[in-house]
């Protein structure tokens, strides 16, 4: 049994042509036609062991019972074809050359090729092109073979939720339908887009067709919007059997899309219950993968598993495509992960935590035995530098961490409290009073039970957290001299300062005003944190380096001591509430994640129960 496992694809937008070397490799060919063919001059080299075009075997043969790979290339004029294997060695990519074939056609014609049994211990396998005379290059593909009855039946549903981001949501929709709805894709009739609109802005008429539905939907935030399109993958005809979750605004390859479709539908028994997790690449820096799995850390943060990557540089492509080390807690973010509808069915649907730590939690509580990864199967992600906020990386992420722990049972090994504690510390410390005030919030808003999360105000006590949010002006109406390149830079702790830092909260408490320090000191306007450059300072400007902007911050004492009064009668209520609600949390949990529920909160009529 063969089948197409992987088309090899061209950058039709000029954005991706600024970044051929996630193509193929050589300088920049000219492209034209409507599929974008390549066009290479005589004497040029050109080369596809890329990110997205190199054959990642390694991967393919750990997920599926694949026992070969054919190149079936389909190109005009005189050239040489090489079939070459790369593998990690302790020094750089091992290059190995396994066979030449020598092409010269007139018009467009097919070419087929088969990797020997020797390639079979590389981990990514490729070809390269070297014209003899100027050629096109009009399409490549990869097709494994497989023990005949490997292949499972997959209806895939795709869902992305949006809120006012038309210009992204637009063209991806134009994109799936043109590539993959329309007629001759051989996804065609297994494939379904639900776009949940939680703006409202899209007109559902201009949109809707084949297998294509825009659903208006009440802003309930991203686990709402995932909630109802989880709800209509599984009542759909016929039901899906793998629900993927993409964000809105995210530049998508529909390649992408069929990669992910035909692994699912070749997976090995023990791999059909996996999550997997598409890369999530940087839309600010094309070419660098910023995470592909996550994991939680036993402090409460967390961080990807692996390290960036630069995917213009071989040796970083394949080790995107090792597996990682076993995880105390991975995750996949919603960006890109496709989840079995088996497991909606058995773990049900997500909490109504509106934004933040909704997708770590659900990976968190389905627990999948796996995690799949591949090169090539991405999307890039509008970037999250310089968009720190106390609404969303304060209120919402600490309260929903402390709700999802007492709800379903997850972070279980992490510290949140103390977690909770540090981030409140390191907030009055640097003067950031307005970040304190949301970790207050959060905790206040926690106190009130399950109560809080059965109607949908997530907007309302978003809207309410930002209240909380820093405000900062053009850095150059402070007349203070900074040097971006330093802003992030700390000096050794001095041990006197250390001590004082910690008696005194940074001088708030037991420490007389004329010791502080006169001159302005330069932090990051985030969650970084610098001791010494903003011990006993009068004042701070905190910068946000990529929008140029600050804020000035003045030790204020008063406001010091509100907020220390409310804490203490916070973690009073706290410690002698905290194993009652924690049990009432609990006893909603079945109802906070049902579809009745959810059917309630976005205000839909109750289906016929699947």
């Amino acid at each position: 049994m063969k089948r197409n496992l992987q088309n090899v694809i061209f950058p039709t937008e000029e954005t991706l042509q600024q970044h051929w070397d996630l193509f193929y490799t050589g300088p920049r060919c000219v492209q034209d036609g409507p599929d974008g063919a390549l066009r290479l001059p005589a004497g040029l080299v050109v080369g596809f062991a890329t990110y997205l075009n190199g054959f990642p075997l390694e991967s393919w043969k750990r997920y599926t019972p694949l026992t070969g790979v054919e190149l079936q290339l389909t190109a005009q004029g005189h050239f040489r074809l090489e079939l070459v294997g790369y593998r990690l060695s302790t020094s750089a990519p091992r290059r190995q050359l396994y066979a030449v074939r020598e092409c010269d056609f007139a018009a467009p014609q097919q070419v087929c090729a088969e990797f020997p049994p020797q390639a079979w211990e590389d981990q990514m396998l490729a070809f390269e092109l070297h014209p003899l005379s100027d050629c096109t290059v009009c399409g490549a593909a990869y097709c494994g073979s497989f023990p005949d009855g490997s292949e499972q039946p997959v209806v895939l549903s795709v869902v992305t939720t949006t809120c006012r981001k038309e210009a992204f949501i637009t063209r991806n929709i134009r994109l799936i339908r043109q590539q993959l709805l329309d007629a001759g894709s051989d996804l065609r009739d297994r494939l379904y887009l639900h776009v949940v609109d939680n703006g409202r802005t899209l007109d559902p008429e201009q949109f809707n067709g084949f297998h294509l539905t825009v659903h208006p939907n009440p802003n309930a935030g991203g686990s709402g919007g995932y909630a109802r399109g989880m709800m209509e993958s599984l009542h759909q005809d016929p039901p899906a059997t793998h629900v993927l979750l993409m964000d809105d605004d995210v530049l998508i390859l529909p390649e992408s899309i069929r990669r992910t479709f035909r692994l699912l539908s070749l997976l090995r028994p023990d791999y059909r219950d996996s999550f997997l997790s598409g890369a999530m690449l940087d839309y600010d820096d094309m070419t660098r993968q910023h995470e592909d799995v996550g994991t939680v850390l036993p402090d409460g943060g967390w961080r990807p598993a692996r390290p960036p990557l630069d995917l213009t540089r071989l040796s970083d492509v394949l080790t995107a495509g090792r597996q990682l080390p076993p995880l105390q807690q991975p995750y996949a973010g919603w960006w890109y992960c496709c989840i079995p509808a088996g497991t909606i069915r058995s773990q049900g649907l997500p909490l109504p935590l509106f934004l933040r730590c909704d997708d770590i939690e659900y990976s968190l509580r389905c627990r999948p035995a796996h995690i799949l990864t591949m090169p090539g199967i991405c999307i890039w992600h509008m970037g999250f530098a310089g968009k720190y906020s106390a609404a969303l990386d304060l209120y919402q992420r600490m309260r929903n961490l402390l709700a999802a722990r007492a709800i379903t049972g997850t972070f279980a090994g992490v510290d949140l409290m103390g977690l909770w504690m540090r981030l409140y510390r390191q907030q009055l410390r640097e003067y950031a009073y307005h970040g304190a005030e949301a970790l207050l919030m959060a905790l206040e808003d926690y106190l009130q039970g399950a109560d809080l999360f059965r109607q949908n105000r997530g907007e309302q006590l978003l809207r309410r957290a930002s209240g909380c949010n820093e405000v900062l002006r053009p850095l150059n109406e402070f007349g203070i001299e900074v040097r971006l390149e330093d802003v992030y830079s700390d000096p050794p702790r001095r041990f006197v300062d250390k001590v004082i830092y910690g008696l005194t909260c940074n001088g708030q408490r037991l420490w007389p005003k004329k010791l502080l320090r006169g001159g302005v000191g330069i932090i990051g306007f985030d969650d970084s944190y610098q001791p010494q450059t903003q011990t006993l300072r009068r004042q701070l400007l905190a910068v946000n380096v990529w929008q140029r902007t600050a804020a000035l911050r003045s030790q204020d004492r008063t406001r010091f001591r509100a907020l220390e009064k409310r804490r203490r009668r916070l973690m009073r209520q706290f410690r002698q509430s905290q194993g009652e609600l924690a049990a009432r949390y609990a006893a909603a949990r079945p109802e906070l994640t049902g579809e009745a529920f959810w059917r309630q909160y976005l205000g839909l009529d109750t289906p016929a129960e699947t």
